[in-house]
This record gives structure tokens, C-alpha cells and sequence, in this order.
């Protein structure tokens, strides 16, 4: 999987990872309508599920 940004920190990610090495961030996004879930992809946050199509809110940044 290709590197992408860590959405609160901007610390570059990669792979399987669920957390940010830096800042401990959840890269993992779950859907409160079908449970699916995928990563977070900065600047690319997804507006719907794209297993179901029910829309999401934006990721939270926590920090």
C-alpha cells in the first residue's frame, strides 16, 4: 500500500498500520451504518461509505 499523510499530524504513513507512529492517530476509518471500514487518505477524505454509500462524517482530528 502506497504512503499517505497521517490526517492529524502529517507524519508520512504506510501500509497496515492503524495508528500514526508519531502521534498515535487512528488511520483506520469504520462505518457506523454497514461496519466497513478504510483508510484515511489525506486530503482525500471520503464523504460516503464506499461499501454501502451511506455518508460519513469527516475524520475528527483529535490532537
Amino acid at each position: 500500500m502506497a504512503a499517505f499523510k497521517c490526517p492529524a499530524c502529517g507524519e508520512s504513513t504506510w501500509g497496515s498500520l492503524k495508528h500514526c507512529p508519531r502521534c498515535g492517530e487512528p488511520l483506520i476509518r469504520n462505518c457506523p451504518e454497514c461496519g466497513g471500514t478504510w483508510r484515511y487518505i489525506y486530503k482525500s477524505a471520503y464523504q460516503f461509505c464506499p461499501s454501502c454509500g451511506t455518508r460519513v462524517e469527516p475524520a475528527s482530528l483529535r490532537r
